[in-house]
């Protein structure tokens, strides 16, 4: 069924991560293969380990999301990117994305609005990347958009967290040892958790942006919160790409 496996895959990482390729890790790595492959998952394989392509010393920003989106065809080994959105007048439901795009509004117009005002100013007063590309440039600046469970079965999402997890235990612990200067986005619960023994020594914590509304006790709301992850970085990042 499958054309190639997550091992040779691996011939396609960037040498930075090879110290984390240990035998042990390899060994762990084939295991997930085998209880993965027994359904049919998302995103392809190709694709499931695509963050080991990007130059860890390169990285100075982790998004961290839960895991792959669990339709056919959306995940592209980029948390929180939707593979079949080419432009953002698409019909499109994922909430998490509008309100992303929202909060990068606010950093640079200072103004909350529907994702569906945003839509109108896109490429006259409000230059953005087409959703195609904008992930991919972040990535160019040094963002890696990291899922804690690189796969799922299609059509049931996070089915695949508890074969993930010991992988990405030792993951999380081996970026934050060795780029100990990377600032982490920490959205909603599931990202506060699995980081929650490592030491980090820069992170900006919020709820999840599936769901935000401006009401008392949100103070770390991830759109009306006190504190904008995109303002708070855009001297480093350019965020509409």
């Amino acid at each position: 069924m499958y054309n190639i496996s997550l091992l040779d895959s691996l011939n396609k990482i960037d040498v930075s991560w090879n110290n984390f390729l240990s035998t042990e890790n390899i060994d762990l790595l084939a295991t997930i293969e085998n209880k993965i492959t027994q359904s049919n998952f998302t995103p392809p394989v190709s694709r499931v380990l695509h963050f080991m392509s990007i130059p860890l010393n390169h990285v100075k920003i982790i998004i961290l999301g839960q895991d792959p989106y669990p339709q056919p065809g959306v995940a592209t080994g980029r948390a929180f990117e939707v593979g079949t959105l080419k432009t953002w007048n698409q019909t499109f439901n994922n909430i998490s994305l509008k309100n992303i795009v929202r909060a990068i509004y606010y950093a640079y117009k200072g103004e909350y609005l529907k994702f569906s005002d945003i839509k109108t100013q896109i490429d006259k007063s409000f230059i953005i990347k087409s959703p195609d590309q904008l992930f991919v440039e972040w990535e160019k600046q040094g963002v890696l958009l990291l899922n804690t469970s690189f796969t799922c079965e299609i059509g049931k999402s996070n089915s695949h967290e508890k074969i993930w997890r010991p992988f990405t235990s030792k993951l999380l612990q081996f970026i934050s040892k060795n780029q100990p200067d990377i600032i982490w986005f920490l959205w909603g619960n599931n990202a506060k958790e699995i980081v929650s023994g490592i030491s980090i020594q820069q992170k900006i914590e919020s709820m999840h942006p599936m769901m935000c509304y401006n009401a008392p006790g949100r103070e770390d709301d991830f759109l009306f919160g006190k504190i904008n992850p995109f303002t708070e970085t855009k001297h480093s990042i350019n965020w509409m790409g």
